[in-house]
């Protein structure tokens, strides 16, 4: 359970960071305030397979 908790954090935490550096540079939908909600999505979803399995190799780790 805390590795899941663990993972959508950093996942929203990393998330977060890319949209705030590189923006809304997907163009998903017309309305702009839409496309910031997808793009964020799109950073999530490329992020949660980064993170992951890095959340479990540490965790097997310790």
């Amino acid at each position: 359970m805390a590795a899941i908790v663990l993972t959508l954090t950093l996942t929203l935490i990393v998330a977060g960071c890319a949209w705030l550096a590189l923006g809304t540079r997907i163009a998903l939908a017309d309305d702009p305030r839409q496309n910031d909600i997808f793009n964020l999505l799109a950073y999530a979803a490329v992020t949660l397979v980064v993170v992951f399995p890095f959340v479990f190799f540490v965790i097997e780790r310790l």
